[in-house]
């Protein structure tokens, strides 16, 4: 039965990968702070060390596009951060009309010399092929390609403590009214 979970989630992590970059999906108003606040508090009531802290000009940052395809993408940055940091602080800051956020372990973190190449499908750091210990390697490269749908960006850094910073910048709404 776990092997067929483990081809299941693979198979849905691979069908996201080639949908996030064909398709066009339906675009909605989503509360990236109400995504935040929801992934952490999800992470928590798991007993993951999870922080979560917000500078923003808006409570309620609203990106117009897919809230399931984001609410996946902070997903899976914030499960990678647990998975090979042991903790992940997710901070959210807004400014000039976009948000950034920023999730940083207190891992290994990953060379610079790789950090392109991990957004890539399929590309692992960890060497082990088993699912339980470094997943599909698709995680990344779904949270990049989200992130691209929606007019943003993703980089990977160090985190100013140690360990691998992941950083998502995604384009705020503005109503015609706002501008």
């Amino acid at each position: 039965m776990r092997d067929i979970d483990d081809m299941s989630a693979l198979l849905d992590d691979a069908l996201l990968t080639i949908e996030d970059r064909a398709c066009i999906r339906p675009q909605e108003l989503a509360d990236l702070g109400e995504i935040l606040e929801r992934e952490a508090d999800d992470r928590r009531f798991s007993g993951e060390t999870v922080t979560l802290s917000f500078d923003l000009e808006s409570r309620a940052p609203l990106v117009l596009g897919d809230a399931i395809a984001l609410r996946r993408m902070i997903a899976n940055i914030v499960d990678n951060a647990l998975k090979y940091g042991g903790a992940a602080a997710i901070s959210a800051r807004s400014t000039g009309g976009h948000t950034t956020i920023t999730v940083d372990d207190k891992g290994p973190g990953i060379p610079p010399e790789l950090r392109a190449h991990v957004t890539e499908p399929f590309v692992r750091l960890e060497a082990s092929r088993s699912r339980r210990t470094g997943g599909a390697g698709l995680g990344l490269a779904i949270a990049q390609n989200v992130a691209t749908a929606h007019g943003g960006s993703l980089s990977i850094d160090d985190a100013p403590g140690g360990g691998a910073r992941v950083s998502l910048t995604l384009p705020l709404f503005r109503s015609e009214a706002n501008d």
